[in-house]
């Protein structure tokens, strides 16, 4: 009876070895699988860690509204292309409460560079059917500028709400 033990105790330690090792295998592929392999990781923190030379990259600034009327809420969302000093695009766009595109009867946006006592500049933004553009006006100096937007949602209900934006050279 004794000599049968010691090859079943043999069999016992090497199919728990072997379960192990699969365990081990199986832990190790999973992981292996969900990661990013290095070419791809490698070039993903280049292009996040700074622009492509001579792109110019726009600032975008969203400032929340809200009229104290009904349906008086929202936000407005500023393109500033590019962002630099001289000639930029002015793009704005009008969301509601719920978060889709709303319409208003009248949008302003001024910058002001209080460091420097200039402004406010009016960007004269015109209704475009969705959203209020200004092909082309003109920033002179760099520095953290004040965007204010000046909503209007009715005939009596406005807002003014203001954000800093920086300009650089």
């Amino acid at each position: 009876p004794p000599a049968p033990a010691v090859p079943l105790r043999l069999l016992r330690r090497s199919v728990l070895l072997e379960a192990t090792a699969a365990v081990l295998v199986m832990a190790l592929t999973t992981l292996l699988t969900s990661t990013v392999p290095g070419r791809a990781a490698t070039e993903s923190a280049r292009t996040t860690a700074a622009p492509a030379a001579g792109i110019p990259t726009a600032s975008v600034t969203v400032i929340p509204f809200d009229t104290g009327a009904a349906g008086g809420r929202g936000k407005v969302q500023i393109t500033l292309d590019p962002g630099r000093v001289g000639t930029n695009s002015v793009e704005a766009v009008i969301y509601g409460p719920d978060g889709g595109l709303a319409a208003v009867p009248e949008l302003r946006v001024t910058l002001t560079l209080p460091a420097q006592r200039v402004g406010p500049l009016d960007t004269k933004v015109t209704d475009r059917g969705g959203y209020w553009s200004a092909p082309a006006f003109t920033l002179p100096l760099p520095g953290t500028w004040t965007m204010k937007a000046t909503v209007r949602v009715s005939e009596l209900d406005q807002v003014t709400v203001s954000a800093p934006v920086r300009v650089t050279r």
